[in-house]
Protein backbone atom coordinates (compact mmCIF):
# COMPACT_ATOMS: atom_id res chain seq x y z
CA UNK A 1 0.00 0.00 0.00
CA UNK A 2 1.41 3.42 -0.97
CA UNK A 3 0.98 5.53 2.15
CA UNK A 4 1.88 8.76 0.40
CA UNK A 5 0.30 11.02 -2.22
CA UNK A 6 1.71 11.31 -5.73
CA UNK A 7 1.03 14.27 -8.01
CA UNK A 8 -1.31 13.63 -10.91
CA UNK A 9 1.10 15.51 -13.16
CA UNK A 10 3.53 12.75 -14.12
CA UNK A 11 6.05 15.23 -15.49
CA UNK A 12 6.26 16.89 -12.10
CA UNK A 13 6.27 13.53 -10.27
CA UNK A 14 6.00 15.14 -6.84
CA UNK A 15 5.47 12.92 -3.80
CA UNK A 16 4.07 14.19 -0.50
CA UNK A 17 4.50 11.75 2.37
CA UNK A 18 0.99 12.29 3.74
CA UNK A 19 -1.96 10.00 3.10
CA UNK A 20 -5.52 10.04 4.48
CA UNK A 21 -7.45 6.76 4.67
CA UNK A 22 -11.10 6.36 5.67
CA UNK A 23 -12.64 2.94 6.19
CA UNK A 24 -14.99 0.69 8.11
CA UNK A 25 -12.93 -0.85 10.90
CA UNK A 26 -9.20 -0.16 11.24
CA UNK A 27 -6.81 -0.08 8.24
CA UNK A 28 -5.06 -3.43 7.84
CA UNK A 29 -1.79 -1.55 7.31
CA UNK A 30 -2.16 0.53 10.50
CA UNK A 31 1.13 -0.83 11.87
CA UNK A 32 3.19 0.31 8.89
CA UNK A 33 6.77 0.76 10.11
CA UNK A 34 7.65 3.70 7.90
CA UNK A 35 4.95 6.14 9.00
CA UNK A 36 3.52 7.84 12.04
CA UNK A 37 -0.27 8.00 12.37
CA UNK A 38 -3.13 10.00 13.78
CA UNK A 39 -6.13 7.68 13.90
CA UNK A 40 -9.56 9.19 14.57
CA UNK A 41 -12.11 6.70 15.84
CA UNK A 42 -15.25 8.18 14.30
CA UNK A 43 -17.77 5.54 15.30
CA UNK A 44 -17.95 2.38 17.39
CA UNK A 45 -16.05 0.68 20.22
CA UNK A 46 -12.83 -1.31 20.14
CA UNK A 47 -10.14 -2.89 22.30
CA UNK A 48 -6.50 -2.07 21.68
CA UNK A 49 -3.26 -3.51 23.08
CA UNK A 50 0.04 -1.65 23.23
CA UNK A 51 3.14 -2.98 25.02
CA UNK A 52 1.04 -5.57 26.80
CA UNK A 53 -1.52 -3.08 28.08
CA UNK A 54 -5.16 -3.56 27.04
CA UNK A 55 -7.81 -0.85 26.96
CA UNK A 56 -11.30 -0.43 25.57
CA UNK A 57 -12.35 2.91 24.09
CA UNK A 58 -15.37 4.29 22.27
CA UNK A 59 -15.73 7.02 19.68
CA UNK A 60 -14.85 9.79 19.50
CA UNK A 61 -11.16 9.43 20.36
CA UNK A 62 -7.75 9.96 18.79
CA UNK A 63 -4.81 7.53 18.63
CA UNK A 64 -1.35 9.10 18.38
CA UNK A 65 0.88 6.33 16.97
CA UNK A 66 4.50 5.87 15.95
CA UNK A 67 5.93 2.74 14.30
CA UNK A 68 5.29 0.83 17.54
CA UNK A 69 2.80 -1.98 16.96
CA UNK A 70 -0.72 -1.58 18.31
CA UNK A 71 -3.17 -4.49 18.16
CA UNK A 72 -6.86 -3.77 17.65
CA UNK A 73 -9.64 -6.24 18.40
CA UNK A 74 -13.29 -6.56 19.44
CA UNK A 75 -14.29 -4.04 16.81
CA UNK A 76 -17.97 -3.11 16.97
CA UNK A 77 -19.50 -0.85 14.31
CA UNK A 78 -16.14 0.87 13.93
CA UNK A 79 -15.45 3.60 11.42
CA UNK A 80 -12.11 5.39 11.36
CA UNK A 81 -10.07 8.05 9.60
CA UNK A 82 -6.28 7.78 9.65
CA UNK A 83 -3.58 10.25 8.64
CA UNK A 84 -0.33 8.50 7.72
CA UNK A 85 2.75 10.72 7.48
CA UNK A 86 6.50 10.66 7.60
CA UNK A 87 8.16 12.95 10.11
CA UNK A 88 10.52 14.22 7.41
CA UNK A 89 7.53 16.15 6.01
CA UNK A 90 7.92 18.45 9.02
CA UNK A 91 11.67 18.77 8.66
CA UNK A 92 14.07 16.67 6.58
CA UNK A 93 16.35 16.18 9.59
CA UNK A 94 13.55 14.41 11.47
CA UNK A 95 14.28 10.88 10.36
CA UNK A 96 13.13 8.09 12.72
CA UNK A 97 16.75 7.14 13.30
CA UNK A 98 17.76 10.63 14.41
CA UNK A 99 14.59 11.13 16.43
CA UNK A 100 15.32 7.94 18.35
CA UNK A 101 18.68 9.30 19.53
CA UNK A 102 17.07 12.20 21.40
CA UNK A 103 19.42 14.72 19.79
CA UNK A 104 16.64 17.23 19.14
CA UNK A 105 15.75 17.30 22.84
CA UNK A 106 18.93 19.29 23.38
CA UNK A 107 18.91 21.32 20.16
CA UNK A 108 19.78 24.93 20.85
CA UNK A 109 18.21 26.20 17.64
CA UNK A 110 14.82 27.70 18.52
CA UNK A 111 13.34 26.96 15.11
CA UNK A 112 14.42 23.32 15.03
CA UNK A 113 13.19 22.76 18.57
CA UNK A 114 9.91 24.54 17.78
CA UNK A 115 9.39 22.15 14.87
CA UNK A 116 10.41 19.20 17.02
CA UNK A 117 7.74 20.03 19.58
CA UNK A 118 5.12 19.38 16.87
CA UNK A 119 6.03 15.71 16.79
CA UNK A 120 7.12 15.31 20.38
CA UNK A 121 3.71 13.87 21.37
CA UNK A 122 4.63 11.00 19.02
CA UNK A 123 7.98 10.44 20.66
CA UNK A 124 7.58 7.02 22.18
CA UNK A 125 8.35 8.22 25.69
CA UNK A 126 10.01 5.81 28.05
CA UNK A 127 7.08 3.40 28.11
CA UNK A 128 6.73 3.37 24.30
CA UNK A 129 2.97 2.98 24.51
CA UNK A 130 0.33 4.33 22.18
CA UNK A 131 -1.32 7.54 23.32
CA UNK A 132 -5.09 7.79 23.15
CA UNK A 133 -6.83 11.14 23.60
CA UNK A 134 -10.47 11.62 24.53
CA UNK A 135 -11.14 15.18 23.35
CA UNK A 136 -14.37 17.07 23.75
CA UNK A 137 -16.69 17.07 20.76
CA UNK A 138 -15.66 20.56 19.62
CA UNK A 139 -11.98 19.56 19.68
CA UNK A 140 -12.74 16.35 17.82
CA UNK A 141 -14.65 18.26 15.14
CA UNK A 142 -11.71 20.65 14.79
CA UNK A 143 -9.37 17.71 14.22
CA UNK A 144 -11.72 16.20 11.64
CA UNK A 145 -12.08 19.57 9.88
CA UNK A 146 -8.31 19.92 9.49
CA UNK A 147 -8.09 16.35 8.17
CA UNK A 148 -10.90 17.02 5.66
CA UNK A 149 -9.15 20.15 4.38
CA UNK A 150 -5.85 18.28 4.15
CA UNK A 151 -7.44 15.44 2.22
CA UNK A 152 -9.16 17.92 -0.09
CA UNK A 153 -5.75 19.28 -1.07
CA UNK A 154 -4.19 15.84 -1.45
CA UNK A 155 -7.03 14.57 -3.64
CA UNK A 156 -7.96 17.76 -5.50
CA UNK A 157 -4.47 19.12 -6.27
CA UNK A 158 -6.18 22.24 -7.61
CA UNK A 159 -3.02 24.31 -8.03
CA UNK A 160 0.73 24.13 -7.67
CA UNK A 161 0.57 24.94 -3.98
CA UNK A 162 -1.21 21.71 -3.03
CA UNK A 163 1.95 20.07 -1.57
CA UNK A 164 2.69 23.11 0.59
CA UNK A 165 -0.93 23.50 1.59
CA UNK A 166 -1.21 19.81 2.52
CA UNK A 167 1.92 20.08 4.66
CA UNK A 168 0.59 23.24 6.28
CA UNK A 169 -2.55 21.37 7.33
CA UNK A 170 -0.36 18.62 8.78
CA UNK A 171 1.51 21.28 10.78
CA UNK A 172 -1.79 22.73 12.00
CA UNK A 173 -3.10 19.27 12.90
CA UNK A 174 0.00 18.37 14.91
CA UNK A 175 -0.10 21.74 16.63
CA UNK A 176 -3.73 21.28 17.63
CA UNK A 177 -3.17 17.71 18.85
CA UNK A 178 -0.51 19.20 21.12
CA UNK A 179 -3.07 21.61 22.56
CA UNK A 180 -5.50 18.75 23.15
CA UNK A 181 -2.75 16.87 24.98
CA UNK A 182 -2.25 19.92 27.16
CA UNK A 183 -5.68 19.52 28.70
CA UNK A 184 -5.93 17.86 32.16
CA UNK A 185 -4.45 14.36 32.24
CA UNK A 186 -7.85 12.70 32.68
CA UNK A 187 -8.38 13.34 28.97
CA UNK A 188 -5.51 10.97 28.16
CA UNK A 189 -6.14 7.21 28.22
CA UNK A 190 -3.01 5.63 29.61
CA UNK A 191 -2.37 2.79 32.03
CA UNK A 192 0.03 4.80 34.19
CA UNK A 193 -0.87 8.19 35.59
CA UNK A 194 2.76 9.34 35.54
CA UNK A 195 2.95 8.61 31.80
CA UNK A 196 -0.15 10.70 31.17
CA UNK A 197 1.29 13.54 33.24
CA UNK A 198 4.52 13.35 31.25
CA UNK A 199 2.56 13.76 28.02
CA UNK A 200 0.76 16.76 29.44
CA UNK A 201 4.05 18.32 30.56
CA UNK A 202 5.65 17.86 27.16
CA UNK A 203 2.73 19.49 25.38
CA UNK A 204 2.61 22.32 27.91
CA UNK A 205 6.12 23.19 26.73
CA UNK A 206 4.64 24.01 23.33
CA UNK A 207 1.74 26.06 24.67
CA UNK A 208 3.87 27.87 27.23
CA UNK A 209 1.41 27.23 30.05
CA UNK A 210 2.47 26.22 33.53
CA UNK A 211 1.31 22.68 34.20
CA UNK A 212 2.13 22.76 37.89
CA UNK A 213 -0.73 25.06 38.79
CA UNK A 214 -3.20 22.86 36.92
CA UNK A 215 -5.64 25.67 36.21
CA UNK A 216 -8.49 24.02 34.35
CA UNK A 217 -10.01 27.32 33.21
CA UNK A 218 -6.84 28.48 31.47
CA UNK A 219 -6.36 25.02 29.96
CA UNK A 220 -9.92 25.04 28.62
CA UNK A 221 -9.55 28.56 27.20
CA UNK A 222 -6.25 27.63 25.52
CA UNK A 223 -8.00 24.77 23.76
CA UNK A 224 -10.86 27.11 22.79
CA UNK A 225 -8.34 29.55 21.32
CA UNK A 226 -6.62 26.78 19.37
CA UNK A 227 -9.97 25.58 18.03
CA UNK A 228 -10.65 29.09 16.73
CA UNK A 229 -7.14 30.08 15.71
CA UNK A 230 -8.27 30.96 12.17
CA UNK A 231 -11.44 32.77 13.32
CA UNK A 232 -12.09 36.27 14.58
CA UNK A 233 -11.98 35.95 18.37
CA UNK A 234 -12.75 38.79 20.79
CA UNK A 235 -12.07 39.01 24.49
CA UNK A 236 -15.77 39.59 25.07
CA UNK A 237 -16.62 36.27 23.38
CA UNK A 238 -14.15 34.46 25.62
CA UNK A 239 -15.53 36.15 28.73
CA UNK A 240 -19.07 35.15 27.78
CA UNK A 241 -18.17 31.57 26.79
CA UNK A 242 -16.39 30.93 30.10
CA UNK A 243 -18.45 33.17 32.40
CA UNK A 244 -15.41 35.12 33.54
CA UNK A 245 -14.74 38.84 33.84
CA UNK A 246 -11.88 40.67 32.14
CA UNK A 247 -9.75 41.17 35.26
CA UNK A 248 -10.02 37.55 36.39
CA UNK A 249 -9.34 36.28 32.87
CA UNK A 250 -6.11 38.22 32.52
CA UNK A 251 -5.08 37.57 36.12
CA UNK A 252 -5.22 33.81 35.48
CA UNK A 253 -3.45 34.03 32.13
CA UNK A 254 -0.66 36.24 33.46
CA UNK A 255 -0.13 33.83 36.34
CA UNK A 256 -0.07 30.81 34.02
CA UNK A 257 1.63 32.18 30.91
CA UNK A 258 3.09 35.59 31.87
CA UNK A 259 0.88 37.32 29.29
CA UNK A 260 -2.72 38.37 28.86
CA UNK A 261 -5.26 36.13 27.17
CA UNK A 262 -5.34 38.05 23.88
CA UNK A 263 -1.55 38.34 23.76
CA UNK A 264 -1.40 34.60 24.27
CA UNK A 265 -3.69 34.13 21.27
CA UNK A 266 -1.40 36.33 19.18
CA UNK A 267 1.57 34.28 20.33
CA UNK A 268 -0.17 31.06 19.27
CA UNK A 269 -0.95 32.54 15.86
CA UNK A 270 2.56 33.88 15.31
CA UNK A 271 4.11 30.55 16.35
CA UNK A 272 1.99 28.68 13.83
CA UNK A 273 2.71 31.27 11.14
CA UNK A 274 6.46 30.99 11.80
CA UNK A 275 6.40 27.26 11.16
CA UNK A 276 4.36 27.66 7.98
CA UNK A 277 6.69 30.38 6.73
CA UNK A 278 9.76 28.27 7.38
CA UNK A 279 8.43 24.93 6.18
CA UNK A 280 6.09 25.81 3.27
CA UNK A 281 6.05 28.13 0.26
CA UNK A 282 2.49 29.35 0.85
CA UNK A 283 1.92 33.01 0.11
CA UNK A 284 2.01 35.31 3.13
CA UNK A 285 -1.58 36.42 2.60
CA UNK A 286 -2.80 32.83 2.74
CA UNK A 287 -0.82 32.12 5.89
CA UNK A 288 -2.23 35.29 7.44
CA UNK A 289 -5.80 34.09 6.78
CA UNK A 290 -4.98 30.63 8.13
CA UNK A 291 -3.94 32.12 11.47
CA UNK A 292 -6.86 34.48 11.83
CA UNK A 293 -5.86 37.68 10.03
CA UNK A 294 -8.03 38.68 7.08
CA UNK A 295 -5.91 41.80 6.60
CA UNK A 296 -2.43 40.71 5.47
CA UNK A 297 -0.94 44.15 6.22
CA UNK A 298 -2.15 43.99 9.81
CA UNK A 299 -0.76 40.46 10.09
CA UNK A 300 2.65 41.73 8.94
CA UNK A 301 2.55 44.46 11.59
CA UNK A 302 1.62 42.01 14.37
CA UNK A 303 4.16 39.44 13.21
CA UNK A 304 6.97 42.01 13.21
CA UNK A 305 6.03 43.18 16.71
CA UNK A 306 6.28 39.65 18.13
CA UNK A 307 9.09 38.30 15.95
CA UNK A 308 11.24 41.36 15.39
CA UNK A 309 11.17 40.96 11.60
CA UNK A 310 8.55 40.91 8.87
CA UNK A 311 7.18 37.56 7.63
CA UNK A 312 9.14 37.88 4.37
CA UNK A 313 12.40 38.53 6.22
CA UNK A 314 11.66 35.63 8.55
CA UNK A 315 11.13 33.33 5.55
CA UNK A 316 14.30 34.61 3.85
CA UNK A 317 16.34 33.48 6.84
CA UNK A 318 15.34 29.91 5.94
CA UNK A 319 14.86 30.01 2.19
CA UNK A 320 17.24 32.78 1.12
CA UNK A 321 16.32 35.43 -1.42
Amino acid sequence: MELFTRSYDKEWNRIVNIYVHQCQGIPEFINDKDTYKILALDEGTLTYESKGQKKMVSAPCIFVMTDEEVLFSALKDVKSTTVFFRTTEIREEFTPERLSTGEFEQDTSRTIYQDYLLIKPFDKYKAKTATVLIPGMSAYEKIKKIIRLMNHELVGQSDGYWPCRSRSYLIELLSFVGYVCARPTSYIVNEKKEDAEAIGNLCMMYTGADNESGNDIVSAIIQYLSEHISDKVTQEEIMKAFSINRNRLNELFIRETSMTCMNYLVKMRVNLAQIMLAETALQIGEIAARVGYADANYFIKVFKKFSGVTPSKYRESFWGN
